[in-house]
């Protein structure tokens, strides 16, 4: 299977821009859940609402819920960006 092109660079504008607005200071690993990081559910809102602004993308909340990291968020935000609109884990 090869390596998404779009991966590693909105893997990069998350960790650059977002993640660094809504959690300052912290160096987070992608498979890393959010939760367990210290984060409530409004901090979550937070970084999807910047996410969708940032991407021009409609992010899944429930579905970044369920396993809030940074590297589900990356792969969410390629399959909109891909045009996938299904709810959940992309394909």
């Amino acid at each position: 299977m090869t390596a998404d092109p779009l991966h590693e660079p909105v893997a990069a504008v998350l960790r650059d821009e977002v993640l660094a607005a809504v959690l300052p200071g912290h160096e987070i690993d992608p498979a890393a859940n959010l939760f367990e990081l210290g984060s409530d559910s409004l901090t979550l809102i937070r970084l999807v609402n910047r996410t969708n602004r940032v991407f021009q993308v409609e992010v899944d909340a429930a579905a970044f819920f369920q396993q809030p990291t940074s590297g589900l968020l990356t792969r969410l935000v390629v399959a909109q960006l891909h045009g996938e609109t299904t709810g959940g884990e992309p394909r």
